[in-house]
């Protein structure tokens, strides 16, 4: 099987689409069955690779397709509505985009991620309880310059900053959305889905 990922289109996407509303457990929106392999799709399939325990590549291969519920003719049973909260950075558009049980709740553009030498880390995180107000890096000092930070992979955070100049693997989001990000997550369990680092 040929690998399809972010960008592909045609009748295979639409499979994998139709197979993921199928998948179980998101937090995420159900996908519309329109064989474009856009950034939700990609963020469905690296949800769906991270709770089967498979690379989170967002890249749809062999060892993926083979856990995709197969869809028998007239299946019509509706899937599970959608549950939590989750956040889906997405650095091929600069956007990210906030959702409650698959309802969008904030978008945000423009973003920046990490630049050369210091990337974002592609994935799927559960964002730890480490959310800070008033922070400053001490890897990399500066008054307050990681403001209403939200952290979720070890040092990289989803925090204050210029959308125009990448980071050193942390998400830049602009204020005052920043501010509205960080109130929004509060202290609930939330996924965030980082791609196109």
């Amino acid at each position: 099987m040929q690998n399809l990922k972010y960008s592909d289109r045609g009748a295979a996407v639409e499979q994998i689409q139709a197979a993921l509303n199928l998948g179980g457990l998101t937090r995420l929106p159900r996908l519309l069955i329109n064989s474009e392999f856009d950034a939700l799709t990609t963020g469905r399939v690296m949800e769906f690779q991270s709770l089967n325990h498979l690379s989170v590549d967002g890249v749809v291969g062999s060892q993926t397709s083979a856990k995709l519920p197969q869809i028998g003719p007239g299946q019509s049973d509706p899937p599970d509505p959608p549950q939590g909260r989750s956040v889906l950075v997405d650095l091929f558009n600069r956007k990210l985009t906030t959702y409650d049980h698959g309802v969008s709740a904030l978008d945000i553009s423009p973003i920046a991620g990490g630049r050369p030498g210091y990337r974002s880390t592609n994935g799927m995180f559960e964002m730890t309880s480490r959310r800070l107000r008033r922070h400053s890096s001490s890897e990399f000092p500066g008054k307050d310059n990681m403001d209403f930070a939200l952290f979720y992979n070890e040092g990289e955070a989803l925090h204050q900053g210029d959308p125009n100049v990448q980071s050193h693997g942390c998400i830049h989001v602009p204020a005052p959305y920043a501010e509205q990000l960080f109130n929004w997550a509060a202290s609930t369990d939330i996924w965030v889905i980082v791609m196109g680092a």
